[in-house]
């Protein structure tokens, strides 16, 4: 389990480097520049926005890593059956 305060390490590193939340269902958020992202003051929820302007919330405790993205990529998308 992610706290609060490690996210928001990855999130104000200098320099910011580009990071997937991996949630306990091992879906894997993008957070490609830290304006996608907003925390809660209580660290409870966290806002990802997404490039077409909708948003994600994500409860903080049902992230289980955060994990740099290689090269700044994003992580490749699940194809559905």
């Amino acid at each position: 389990m992610v706290t609060a305060v490690e996210l928001r390490k990855f999130w104000h590193a200098t320099p910011f480097v580009p990071f997937n939340l991996v949630l306990a269902s091992s879906e894997r958020l993008h957070v490609p520049h830290p304006d996608f992202l907003s925390v809660a003051p209580n660290g409870r929820t966290a806002h990802l926005w997404r490039e077409d302007s909708d948003y994600t919330v994500v409860d903080v405790m049902l992230i289980t890593a955060l994990e740099m993205a290689r090269n700044g990529s994003k992580p490749p998308r699940r194809r559905r059956s």
